[in-house]
């Protein structure tokens, strides 16, 4: 499964999925990743959430993320939830452009029962059609 919170810049988008991981970790069986492409330290977010800061990767495309999540999935087989801080931002890849992306993510979600939450900028009344589905 995968759920989008899509909102404009300082919306508090990353608030609202730390407040959403910190919640999930109450109720989570499994292991919780919190992937974030900035440098910040996240002191909201519970120690026992694991923190993937991007930028200290080399990942230059949607294409490579995928292969990234691939190996943290691999790495772990006990990951429950996968939550995606500013998903665009740290890739400056556009909204219109991770169709394939989620197609991608949808196949691995179900084959590992792993739920992503994505945070993305944007309008959420005018995102693409494919996206809409995914909107929280």
């Amino acid at each position: 499964m995968i759920q989008a919170v899509v909102g404009g810049k300082g919306t508090g988008k990353t608030k609202t999925l730390v407040n959403m991981a910190n919640k999930a970790l109450e109720e989570a069986k499994g292991e919780i990743v919190f992937i974030s492409g900035e440098k910040r330290r996240m002191i909201e977010l519970n120690h026992r959430i694991r923190l993937v800061r991007l930028r200290e990767f080399d990942i230059k495309d949607l294409e490579m993320f995928y292969g990234f999540l691939n190996g943290i999935i691999a790495q772990n087989y006990d990951i429950e939830m996968i939550y995606i801080d500013g998903l665009l931002e740290f890739l400056n890849e556009d909204i219109a452009s991770i169709g394939d992306f989620l197609s991608d993510m949808n196949r691995i979600s179900e084959k590992f029962n792993i739920k992503f939450i994505i945070s993305m900028n944007g309008d959420p009344s005018s995102v693409p059609t494919f996206l809409k589905e995914y909107i929280a």
